[in-house]
């Protein structure tokens, strides 16, 4: 892989042809800037070859891997990052020190180490690092975000903010799911909120100082497996009619998750019959060999004296962000899967409410994702990428602060944390 002297469009490959990496590079074609496409890294062969007939990618551009799109004579300006979370630090590292700009899905690194080589490297290189917080470019988040600036609320006292994830889709991703072994991935809270961290300490805008964390793995588990349940559901299951989490009834006989495209081929009842029989999401939720947590708290208190606290779980019965933000001037509840904000002002008899909109579309923020990636590669000297590696540095090592609470059972200083570089390197990737 070359880097050449920047003109005419930027030329972009892509590290990872999935859902994420596709549609992130279909959002160049909204953009201001020109660009192109001109590679493509994806070990399987139906994903690399869909992608790269969408893009008119030649032989030249094809790579199974992303080392060996680096080993060769491809000439790029900047690359898509888009693999699975522990996948991130390798490629990135070496295209910045190969000269090329990056957007990378969040996490930056799976490690805060590898976070900090990354930061370093940026900086080393000068080149641009952006990182796919969603939160941020999102509507609503944002508008939060601006009424907290505008002070209505006043000097911001607290955050209560929650991912509650719908318990079938948690089921789908988490126990079942691509995402449901932290070796094969990461840890959960990492890999579902960093995206909530980082807009909490977004909000607040102080150092955080200190950190604690309790969450474990507690219901999906053998031993919680109901009377008369089976390993699968369509084999040696007696209670699967009765189940909310058979599988007949989710995947088979609907579509109740969202994300029946994960089965593979499901377009009729036969391929999803298939599928579930023989496939991961047929297994029983207690007998799925997943070993990530389905609930955890964060609890956060900044220099300035705010307190936060961020909650996963995967026990809602809406999938949605909660937000409750009090501050010395009022209080604000911001529900995601209601559409609404309520402010309630201290000096007033009656509260505010704000609707906001979601569409159904899938992340309609990448494109300002990208229109933002894009305008800092084209003009690097204003530095005005939104969320870069040292501020994703900043917030990812409050997450990695708090696996280790969680862990260790103990409160976390963040000064501490900072000063163990290298063992808190090996203690947050050891079981």
């Amino acid at each position: 892989m070359r880097k050449r002297p920047h003109n005419g469009p930027i030329r972009i490959a892509v590290i990872g042809a999935g859902m994420r990496g596709s549609h992130l590079a279909r959002q160049l074609a909204n953009c201001s800037q020109s660009s192109q496409v001109v590679g493509v890294a994806e070990p399987n062969d139906e994903r690399r070859m869909l992608f790269s007939q969408e893009y008119g990618i030649k032989d030249a551009g094809q790579f199974t891997s992303w080392q060996a799109l680096s080993d060769s004579s491809l000439t790029c300006d900047a690359v898509i990052i888009a693999t699975m979370d522990n996948q991130h630090t390798d490629p990135a590292l070496t295209c910045l020190r190969r000269g090329c700009h990056v957007l990378i899905e969040k996490p930056l690194s799976d490690t805060l180490e590898g976070c900090r080589l990354i930061e370093h490297t940026q900086m080393e290189t000068g080149l641009v690092v952006s990182v796919c917080h969603t939160l941020r470019y999102m509507d609503a988040f944002r508008r939060i975000k601006q009424i907290v600036t505008d002070g209505v609320l006043g000097r911001l006292v607290h955050v209560e903010h929650m991912e509650a994830i719908g318990h079938l889709r948690f089921t789908h991703n988490y126990v079942r799911g691509r995402w449901a072994k932290e070796k094969n991935n990461t840890f959960l809270l990492l890999h579902k909120c960093s995206h909530d961290v980082d807009f909490v300490a977004w909000l607040v805008e102080q150092a955080c100082v200190r950190v604690s964390s309790f969450g474990s793995l507690e219901y999906f588990i053998p031993s919680n497996a109901p009377t008369g349940s089976g390993k699968r559901c369509l084999a040696d299951c007696r209670i699967r009619d009765a189940c909310p989490y058979s599988a007949l009834r989710l995947y088979v006989d609907g579509d109740l998750t969202g994300r029946i495209q994960d089965l593979g081929n499901p377009q009729t009842r036969e391929t999803r019959l298939e599928a579930v029989k023989y496939g991961p999401f047929g297994a029983c939720v207690w007998h799925a060999g997943n070993d990530v947590v389905d609930h955890q708290v964060v609890s956060m208190e900044f220099a300035s004296g705010t307190t936060a606290t961020c909650t996963m779980s995967g026990y809602s019965a809406t999938h949605g962000r909660r937000t409750r933000l009090q501050g010395t001037k009022g209080e604000l509840f911001f529900d995601e899967a209601a559409d609404s904000i309520t402010i309630n002002r201290f000096t007033e008899p009656d509260p505010e409410y704000i609707q906001t909109h979601r569409t159904d579309s899938y992340h309609p923020e990448d494109k300002d994702i990208v229109e933002n990636w894009l305008s800092a590669v084209c003009n690097p000297s204003e530095k005005n990428v939104i969320v870069n590696a040292q501020e994703a540095l900043r917030t990812h090592a409050i997450v990695f602060a708090a696996e280790l609470s969680r862990k260790e059972k103990r409160v976390v200083e963040m000064s501490e944390f900072y000063g163990r570089r290298n063992k808190m390197h090996h203690k947050i990737r050891t079981k």
